[in-house]
Protein backbone atom coordinates (compact mmCIF):
# COMPACT_ATOMS: atom_id res chain seq x y z
CA UNK A 1 0.00 0.00 0.00
CA UNK A 2 2.82 2.32 0.75
CA UNK A 3 4.72 1.70 -3.07
CA UNK A 4 1.47 2.73 -4.34
CA UNK A 5 1.15 5.82 -2.17
CA UNK A 6 4.64 6.78 -3.67
CA UNK A 7 3.74 6.05 -7.05
CA UNK A 8 0.64 7.89 -7.29
CA UNK A 9 2.42 11.29 -5.77
CA UNK A 10 5.21 9.98 -8.30
CA UNK A 11 3.10 10.96 -10.97
CA UNK A 12 1.29 13.50 -9.51
CA UNK A 13 4.24 15.49 -9.50
CA UNK A 14 5.16 14.70 -12.72
CA UNK A 15 1.88 15.58 -14.10
CA UNK A 16 1.95 19.11 -12.19
CA UNK A 17 5.46 19.67 -13.85
CA UNK A 18 4.22 19.22 -17.01
CA UNK A 19 1.10 21.38 -16.27
CA UNK A 20 3.43 23.91 -15.62
CA UNK A 21 5.35 23.87 -18.01
CA UNK A 22 2.15 23.59 -20.46
CA UNK A 23 1.41 27.29 -19.13
CA UNK A 24 4.62 28.68 -19.62
CA UNK A 25 4.61 28.07 -22.85
CA UNK A 26 1.10 29.02 -23.37
CA UNK A 27 2.52 32.83 -21.39
CA UNK A 28 4.98 33.34 -23.92
CA UNK A 29 3.23 31.60 -26.83
CA UNK A 30 0.25 35.21 -26.41
CA UNK A 31 3.88 37.70 -26.52
CA UNK A 32 4.90 35.84 -29.27
CA UNK A 33 5.41 38.29 -32.26
CA UNK A 34 5.73 35.23 -34.97
CA UNK A 35 5.32 31.94 -34.29
CA UNK A 36 7.15 28.96 -36.67
CA UNK A 37 6.38 25.30 -36.11
CA UNK A 38 9.15 22.35 -37.63
CA UNK A 39 10.16 19.33 -37.13
CA UNK A 40 14.17 17.67 -36.32
CA UNK A 41 16.58 14.98 -36.39
CA UNK A 42 19.58 13.82 -35.72
CA UNK A 43 22.65 11.87 -33.95
CA UNK A 44 22.87 11.22 -29.67
CA UNK A 45 26.80 10.58 -28.71
CA UNK A 46 25.69 9.82 -24.92
CA UNK A 47 26.98 8.14 -21.70
CA UNK A 48 27.37 8.75 -18.05
CA UNK A 49 29.89 10.28 -16.08
CA UNK A 50 30.08 10.84 -12.07
CA UNK A 51 30.50 8.11 -9.66
CA UNK A 52 30.74 4.36 -10.86
CA UNK A 53 30.90 4.99 -14.19
CA UNK A 54 34.69 3.84 -14.82
CA UNK A 55 35.13 1.81 -17.76
CA UNK A 56 31.79 3.20 -19.39
CA UNK A 57 31.84 4.54 -23.01
CA UNK A 58 30.24 6.85 -25.36
CA UNK A 59 27.15 5.47 -28.12
CA UNK A 60 25.86 6.84 -30.93
CA UNK A 61 22.00 6.68 -31.29
CA UNK A 62 19.26 9.27 -32.31
CA UNK A 63 16.77 11.81 -31.60
CA UNK A 64 13.91 13.24 -33.85
CA UNK A 65 10.90 15.44 -32.70
CA UNK A 66 9.00 18.65 -33.25
CA UNK A 67 10.17 22.44 -31.93
CA UNK A 68 8.32 25.90 -32.22
CA UNK A 69 10.18 29.08 -32.63
CA UNK A 70 8.39 32.20 -30.94
CA UNK A 71 10.18 35.25 -31.61
CA UNK A 72 9.37 37.69 -28.96
CA UNK A 73 12.19 40.43 -30.24
CA UNK A 74 14.59 40.36 -33.28
CA UNK A 75 17.40 39.52 -30.64
CA UNK A 76 15.55 36.81 -29.32
CA UNK A 77 13.15 33.57 -29.72
CA UNK A 78 11.99 30.81 -27.58
CA UNK A 79 12.31 27.67 -28.76
CA UNK A 80 10.44 24.90 -26.79
CA UNK A 81 10.49 21.23 -28.12
CA UNK A 82 9.60 17.81 -27.48
CA UNK A 83 11.85 14.87 -28.50
CA UNK A 84 12.36 11.11 -28.52
CA UNK A 85 16.17 10.84 -27.36
CA UNK A 86 17.67 7.51 -27.34
CA UNK A 87 20.62 8.07 -24.71
CA UNK A 88 23.12 5.34 -22.33
CA UNK A 89 25.85 3.89 -22.66
CA UNK A 90 28.49 1.07 -23.28
CA UNK A 91 31.22 -1.26 -21.52
CA UNK A 92 33.02 -4.40 -22.09
CA UNK A 93 33.51 -6.62 -20.15
CA UNK A 94 36.36 -10.20 -19.95
CA UNK A 95 35.44 -13.00 -18.32
CA UNK A 96 37.86 -15.70 -17.22
CA UNK A 97 37.46 -19.76 -18.52
CA UNK A 98 38.87 -22.13 -16.90
CA UNK A 99 40.41 -24.83 -19.24
CA UNK A 100 42.23 -28.23 -17.88
CA UNK A 101 41.92 -26.10 -14.33
CA UNK A 102 44.17 -23.38 -15.49
CA UNK A 103 42.19 -19.98 -15.80
CA UNK A 104 42.36 -18.04 -19.01
CA UNK A 105 42.10 -14.34 -18.46
CA UNK A 106 39.35 -12.57 -21.01
CA UNK A 107 38.69 -16.17 -22.67
CA UNK A 108 34.99 -14.39 -23.73
CA UNK A 109 34.39 -10.57 -25.13
CA UNK A 110 30.99 -9.20 -24.45
CA UNK A 111 29.68 -6.02 -25.18
CA UNK A 112 27.50 -4.19 -22.75
CA UNK A 113 24.82 -1.91 -24.74
CA UNK A 114 22.15 0.51 -22.38
CA UNK A 115 19.37 2.06 -24.41
CA UNK A 116 17.68 4.77 -22.34
CA UNK A 117 14.98 6.08 -24.10
CA UNK A 118 13.51 9.57 -23.19
CA UNK A 119 11.00 11.78 -24.20
CA UNK A 120 12.68 15.13 -23.88
CA UNK A 121 11.21 18.66 -23.14
CA UNK A 122 13.96 21.35 -23.97
CA UNK A 123 12.72 24.86 -23.34
CA UNK A 124 15.30 26.91 -25.20
CA UNK A 125 16.19 30.77 -25.50
CA UNK A 126 17.91 31.42 -28.90
CA UNK A 127 19.92 34.63 -28.84
CA UNK A 128 21.15 36.15 -32.22
CA UNK A 129 24.63 36.63 -32.72
CA UNK A 130 24.14 38.07 -36.25
CA UNK A 131 21.95 36.94 -38.87
CA UNK A 132 22.84 33.14 -39.21
CA UNK A 133 23.73 32.24 -36.02
CA UNK A 134 22.43 32.19 -32.38
CA UNK A 135 23.34 30.84 -29.36
CA UNK A 136 21.19 28.49 -27.60
CA UNK A 137 20.53 27.28 -23.93
CA UNK A 138 18.17 26.72 -21.17
CA UNK A 139 16.37 24.00 -19.39
CA UNK A 140 15.56 20.20 -20.50
CA UNK A 141 13.50 18.23 -18.98
CA UNK A 142 13.35 14.54 -19.55
CA UNK A 143 10.67 11.43 -18.66
CA UNK A 144 12.37 8.17 -19.26
CA UNK A 145 10.29 5.68 -20.98
CA UNK A 146 12.78 2.21 -21.25
CA UNK A 147 15.90 1.09 -20.79
CA UNK A 148 17.06 -1.64 -22.49
CA UNK A 149 20.20 -3.86 -22.26
CA UNK A 150 21.72 -5.68 -24.99
CA UNK A 151 24.38 -8.14 -24.33
CA UNK A 152 26.69 -9.51 -27.42
CA UNK A 153 28.97 -11.89 -27.14
CA UNK A 154 32.22 -10.68 -29.25
CA UNK A 155 33.93 -14.29 -29.98
CA UNK A 156 30.56 -14.99 -31.91
CA UNK A 157 30.07 -15.54 -35.71
CA UNK A 158 27.52 -11.89 -36.56
CA UNK A 159 25.14 -14.24 -37.83
CA UNK A 160 24.62 -16.55 -34.78
CA UNK A 161 22.27 -14.33 -33.05
CA UNK A 162 22.87 -15.13 -29.60
CA UNK A 163 22.88 -11.59 -28.18
CA UNK A 164 20.92 -11.40 -25.05
CA UNK A 165 18.54 -8.88 -25.29
CA UNK A 166 15.93 -7.09 -22.10
CA UNK A 167 13.88 -4.81 -21.94
CA UNK A 168 12.68 -2.76 -18.48
CA UNK A 169 10.39 0.07 -18.28
CA UNK A 170 11.38 3.33 -16.95
CA UNK A 171 8.18 4.69 -15.31
CA UNK A 172 9.07 8.11 -16.59
CA UNK A 173 11.72 8.35 -14.14
CA UNK A 174 12.81 12.06 -14.31
CA UNK A 175 15.79 13.55 -15.85
CA UNK A 176 17.07 17.34 -15.67
CA UNK A 177 19.80 19.70 -16.63
CA UNK A 178 21.08 21.72 -19.05
CA UNK A 179 21.58 22.53 -22.70
CA UNK A 180 23.88 24.55 -24.37
CA UNK A 181 24.34 24.85 -28.19
CA UNK A 182 24.24 26.88 -31.49
CA UNK A 183 21.60 27.01 -34.28
CA UNK A 184 23.08 27.60 -37.77
CA UNK A 185 21.00 28.47 -40.33
CA UNK A 186 21.57 27.44 -43.68
CA UNK A 187 18.60 28.76 -45.86
CA UNK A 188 15.29 29.83 -44.84
CA UNK A 189 13.44 26.27 -43.93
CA UNK A 190 16.52 24.48 -42.98
CA UNK A 191 19.36 24.81 -39.91
CA UNK A 192 21.46 22.54 -37.85
CA UNK A 193 22.06 22.94 -34.44
CA UNK A 194 25.03 21.39 -32.27
CA UNK A 195 24.14 20.83 -28.59
CA UNK A 196 25.94 19.77 -25.51
CA UNK A 197 23.52 18.61 -22.86
CA UNK A 198 24.60 17.87 -18.86
CA UNK A 199 22.39 15.94 -16.38
CA UNK A 200 22.14 17.51 -13.03
CA UNK A 201 19.89 14.74 -11.55
CA UNK A 202 21.55 12.50 -9.56
CA UNK A 203 20.93 8.58 -11.33
CA UNK A 204 21.91 7.25 -7.83
CA UNK A 205 19.23 7.11 -5.74
CA UNK A 206 19.21 5.53 -2.09
CA UNK A 207 22.99 5.67 -2.27
CA UNK A 208 24.99 8.59 0.01
CA UNK A 209 25.01 11.72 -1.36
CA UNK A 210 28.80 11.68 -2.22
CA UNK A 211 28.23 8.79 -4.76
CA UNK A 212 26.72 10.84 -7.66
CA UNK A 213 26.34 10.64 -11.65
CA UNK A 214 24.62 12.09 -14.55
CA UNK A 215 23.65 11.67 -18.08
CA UNK A 216 25.60 13.40 -20.74
CA UNK A 217 25.17 13.65 -24.79
CA UNK A 218 26.27 15.32 -27.63
CA UNK A 219 23.82 15.90 -30.57
CA UNK A 220 23.75 17.34 -33.84
CA UNK A 221 20.58 18.30 -35.26
CA UNK A 222 19.16 19.10 -38.87
CA UNK A 223 15.89 21.27 -38.31
CA UNK A 224 12.96 22.16 -41.04
CA UNK A 225 10.50 24.42 -40.38
CA UNK A 226 7.48 25.34 -42.20
CA UNK A 227 7.11 28.22 -44.06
Amino acid sequence: MICKSNSIKNNGAKATLLFSLFCFLVTFNIGAQDIHFGVKGGLNYSSIIGNLTEGLKFRFSGHGGIFLQMELSDKFALQPEVLYSSQGFQYSTDLAAIQNGTVIAGDNDFRTNVQLNYLTVPILGKFALGNEVTLDFGPQFGFLLNQVTKIKNLDELEDSNTDERNLVSGDFQLDYGAAIGLGIKVNEQFSVSPRFYIGLRNRLNGLPDTMQNYNVAIQLSVNYTFP
